[in-house]
């Protein structure tokens, strides 16, 4: 006989968008269990060192508050993280730097905290489903396969796993071809000489340029005086290296962000395409060529980068980063209009700016179409609730979105707003004995903004 446990939520997921979803709840009483596949909490922060988080704000003003703005708080106080700074390579309003095992430890905190049942170490397997009503999930442990029962329950797993096992329609891709955005293996290495880079552009500020930063020009001078650096540049640099045969990643750009630490930094430049992160076999040859492209990248950073001569790795990501998979069929679709138009939903529980930032998934090329600054648009609630079910909604990059709507909406202080959304209207559904479609947006935006989230006018 399978073992099964109940809850009245279960969140499948423990990243960004599926810890804020089960403290959410269970902060307002649920009994709440987490599903998450690793040792420990973060998702693609963590598990994929995406960082810094991109982007809290939309200009001066910040529109991503609540239990997002309450982890940097609690990064801040254990000297984890230096809260919301200038954005050195100027794409967007603020970056959020932050220590990844520092993350791990608030993220865990903040559950354990709020009675959140942490099933780590866990696999989602499949799902119970009748008359549109999730029943149970099953899961495997190192003893065995088990089943969680609940009245709720949520899918922050990234790649909408729960909800494609329940039968909820889902597309992948552009519309074109089907090909997601690509995959990316991100590392850090120290020995990183800042004073040589910053001098490097000062005598050639051209390499520093690129065609879609915010202000226009960046002055080599602001960049070094920076409380945390970084930059996307160097394509002279690359396109030799390529001609000479010692570069075949399909990026135009290096991508480098400082570190906490001094003399130390995160690069985000390798580029996996054509391989889907659904298909098991896929996704491990994704694996293999991200971490080859990661010892091409170190060989090039030593040998053609100033500044990089004599740098070592520090660590290579648990896993590759997922831009894009499933994205389901909700009650609504945020659209690249609805992003650019900065529309405002009247069920609008999460609010951003970041523009709409696409890595081709066949070219070395990206692509950027933004708000005027300051703007934002929202995520309407109806986004979040998956068609033909009652009693299950989703949170981070598996939401209803149009592959260019998703560039926008991918980034994890969005995915930790959607789920703190998530988490209170699983609750309210509870409470009021309602099906997901129904849980009235009022009340969900009142109950948000009680706990500090931003909601303007609708």
């Amino acid at each position: 006989m399978v073992p099964v446990s109940t809850y009245d939520l279960v969140v499948v997921g423990g990243g960004s968008a599926g810890v804020t979803a089960a403290v959410a709840g269970a902060r307002m009483g649920l009994k709440v269990a987490l599903v998450e596949r690793y040792g420990f909490l973060g998702g693609t922060l963590t598990a994929a060192m995406v960082g810094p988080m991109q982007s809290f704000h939309a200009g001066e003003t910040q529109v991503v508050k609540g239990l997002a703005q309450e982890v940097v708080d609690r990064l801040r106080a254990t000297g984890d993280s230096p809260g919301h700074v200038p954005d050195p390579i100027d794409y967007c309003s603020s970056i959020t730097p932050f220590d990844y095992e520092g993350l791990k430890r608030v993220l865990q905190e903040m559950c354990v905290e709020a009675g959140v049942d942490l099933w780590l170490h866990t696999l989602f397997l499949d799902a119970a489903v009748e008359g549109g009503t999730v029943r149970h999930i099953r899961v495997w442990q190192k003893d065995g396969v088990k089943e969680l029962a609940a009245r709720f329950f949520i899918d922050a797993s990234g790649d909408g796993d729960l909800a494609a096992a329940v039968g909820v329609p889902f597309q992948v891709g552009r519309e074109e071809d089907r090909l997601p955005q690509p995959m990316t293996m991100i590392f850090s290495v120290g020995g990183v000489n800042w004073d040589r880079v910053f001098d490097y552009f000062q005598e050639h500020p051209e390499e520093l340029q690129h065609p879609v930063a915010i202000h226009g020009t960046i002055d080599p001078e602001r960049l070094r005086r920076l409380p945390f650096r970084g930059f996307s540049a160097f394509p002279t640099l690359l396109e030799e290296a390529r001609a000479a045969g010692e570069f075949t990643i399909p990026r135009q750009r290096l991508l480098v962000f400082e570190s906490l630490r001094p003399g130390e930094a995160v690069v985000n430049t390798t580029r996996v395409q054509g391989l889907s992160s659904l298909k098991g076999r896929e996704l491990a040859r994704a694996e293999v060529e991200g971490r080859r492209q990661v010892w091409e990248l170190v060989d090039f950073l030593r040998r053609r980068v100033p500044g990089f001569e004599e740098v070592y790795v520090i660590a290579v990501a648990p896993q590759i980063g997922v831009r894009e998979s499933r994205r389901i069929q909700g009650e609504a679709q945020v659209t690249q209009e609805d992003i650019l138009a900065a529309r405002h939903f009247h069920d609008g529980v999460v609010y951003g700016a970041y523009p709409i930032d696409i890595h081709d998934p066949a070219t070395a090329k990206n692509k950027t179409r933004r708000l005027p600054e300051g703007e934002y648009y929202s995520i309407p609630y109806r986004a979040l609730v998956p068609q033909g079910t009652a009693n299950l909604l989703v949170a981070g990059r598996c939401i209803s979105a149009s592959h260019e709507a998703l560039a926008a909406l991918r980034l994890s202080p969005f995915a930790m707003a959607m789920g703190h959304a998530a988490g209170v209207a699983a609750a309210l559904a509870l409470k009021d004995g309602v099906a997901a479609r129904e849980v009235d947006a009022d009340a969900l935006r009142a109950t948000l903004a009680e706990q500090g989230a931003f909601l303007p006018e609708a």
